[in-house]
């Protein structure tokens, strides 16, 4: 039997995908404990906490309001996105009966989400090879799934939305410029723009840009006809599918308001003035963005492959030669990217490096058509051409594994935030303190506060034990603080408001017989007076009241 074709290219893309979610998964695929920066804290504990609580909520409980009450500017402590995306996970949760893992999962899924739509839109337009190649990038793209590790979780999915937004525009755009017009696509831009502005607004404002400067260039391509693609009957349409979607969560979605007007410049820039250098630049500079991403983000070798350059640049070289529509599709991704990572020199600076990291979503293809169009360009006699394709596809592959999944697989592994390392053990739970947040949450009341003794909180490692500690609130839903870092020491010891958790998980592999030493003398002070309510796996929890 001989099978189709397109039978075989999508069983190798799937095949490709499926890849993609066990190499990004790989983290959680040994043990039922949640990690990651405070962003994935705030994404867990929400979709988690309507899990559990059965229903969504807008106000934000204590344990999460401690830290992002005053987010939303529009309503101050309220939920700062549309609950859809996190009920999405509450409903994995409920359905698995398992609190962490189907989380992570769908989580995994929805961030690889983009690797999908990147490969329909580009195998549409340019064709299976190039499609293939690109995904194959996409899927070693630090860019991509460094910020999903960190936590930057509805962003992720949001921009998997831009390549289906896109291309339904360009094909409403086609077909109306050929006389042949077909309004269901520009009403599904509509829809997926609307969705994207539900999920993330940053994403939302990426398309958009993006729709403005494709709309720009094909009309160029199209001045001759002396017709402009506008119709009024379908832009309201649209307008009003779009403001559909927008009003259906007014808390959340006008919060995007006072984010957009407000002004993101630094004194540094003030004082700078206007500086068109940065109009000279493609990245930032890592200096202002110390702390909060490591400096390899910004480098174009270790996020890309410096081997993908010459590629990269050929096919930007050979689609702005070349010029067809579908050419533009992609020249005008391309330089929306660009403006958009500029909005810092007109005053909008937020979350600047957040767009950064959609920058393989046009690498990726733009590099990929470029090796096509290398094996195009060389004539060889007797169609040999065919062959010199797949060779340069087989040299492409080949880096592809060798330096791009090289790197990736140093930076999401199995080791990647497990407590058992270093730096996991410093800042994610490790199973007993899971299990201890289990039960806070099954037993103490919802007012309560907890305080922990135990986790390290000396200036050197507080950065990261910080995490810890609100790992502890996202995983017991209550509020969870330093011992040491409180002012009322005394009067928690006589308040019903607070349970204490001695953690002594740490102090023995750290050999901290210091802290050792003052949590045993205060724990034989306080158990004299107070309950020991919980006492497993060198965890102890006490209850804050009188015998």
């Amino acid at each position: 039997m001989k099978l189709n074709k397109n039978y075989i290219q999508t069983l190798i893309f799937l095949s490709l995908y499926l890849f993609a979610v066990y190499f990004w998964s790989q983290p959680y695929q040994e043990r039922k404990l949640p990690y990651g920066e405070y962003d994935a804290m705030s994404h867990f504990e929400v979709g988690d906490y309507i899990a559990y609580n059965d229903k969504s909520f807008i106000e934000l409980p204590p344990y999460i309001d401690i830290r992002y009450g005053l987010d939303n500017r529009y309503r101050p402590h309220t939920l700062w996105y549309p609950p859809t995306f996190h009920s999405s996970l509450a409903v994995m949760e409920v359905f698995a009966n398992e609190r962490v893992l189907p989380i992570y999962l769908l989580n995994t899924i929805l961030a690889t989400f983009i690797i999908i739509t990147s490969y329909f839109v580009i195998n549409s337009l340019f064709g299976f090879l190039p499609a293939i190649l690109s995904a194959l990038l996409l899927i070693f793209s630090p860019r991509d799934f460094m910020p999903y590790l960190w936590g930057q979780w509805p962003e992720r999915f949001a921009y998997a939305f831009v390549p289906i937004i896109l291309y339904c525009f360009y094909k409403y755009f086609i077909s109306y410029s050929r006389e042949s017009s077909k309004p269901a696509y520009i009403y599904l831009t509509a829809l997926f723009l609307g969705i994207d502005l539900l999920v993330h607004p940053l994403v939302f404002f990426q398309s958009a840009v993006t729709l403005t400067v494709m709309y720009i260039l094909l009309s160029i391509k199209h001045i001759k006809q002396k017709k402009f693609v506008f119709n009024w009957k379908h832009l309201a349409i649209s307008a009003a599918i779009l403001l559909l979607l927008f009003m259906s969560f007014p808390v959340q979605t006008f919060n995007i308001l006072p984010q957009i007007a407000k002004k993101s410049v630094t004194q540094e820039q003030k004082e700078r003035g206007l500086d068109l250098s940065r109009l000279l630049q493609w990245s930032l500079n890592p200096k202002d963005y110390a702390g909060s991403v490591p400096p390899s983000y910004f480098s174009f070798r270790e996020m890309h492959g410096l081997w993908t350059l010459p590629f990269l640049l050929l096919g930007i070289l050979f689609l702005a030669l070349r010029r067809e529509e579908r050419d533009l599709f992609l020249l005008a991704w391309l330089i929306a990217l660009y403006l958009v990572l500029h909005r810092d020199i007109i005053g909008k600076a937020s979350f600047l490096h957040r767009s950064l990291s959609a920058s393989a979503h046009i690498f990726a293809p733009l590099a990929a058509v470029g090796a096509v169009y290398l094996a195009n360009a060389i004539k060889l006699p007797k169609n040999y051409n065919k062959y010199l394709k797949y060779a340069v596809a087989a040299v492409f592959i080949y880096f592809a594994l060798t330096v791009n999944m090289a790197y990736a697989s140093k930076l999401v592994s199995k080791n990647t935030y497990n407590p058992n390392t270093i730096d996991g053990f410093f800042s994610s739970l490790n199973a007993q303190e899971f299990q201890a947040a289990q039960w806070i949450l099954e037993n103490a009341p919802a007012s309560v506060n907890v305080t922990v003794l135990g986790i390290p909180y000396q200036e050197n490692v507080l950065p990261i034990t910080s995490k810890k500690i609100r790992w502890l609130g996202a995983a017991s839903q209550h509020v969870n603080r330093f011992y040491y870092f409180l002012e009322n020491k005394e009067d928690i010891l006589k308040s019903k408001e607070w349970y204490i958790m001695m953690d002594y998980t740490m102090a023995g592999p750290l050999n901290d017989r210091e802290t050792f030493n003052y949590m045993q003398q205060f724990e034989k002070n306080i158990s004299a007076t107070h309950a020991l309510a919980y006492d497993k796996d060198n965890v102890r929890v006490y209850r804050i009241e009188a015998k």
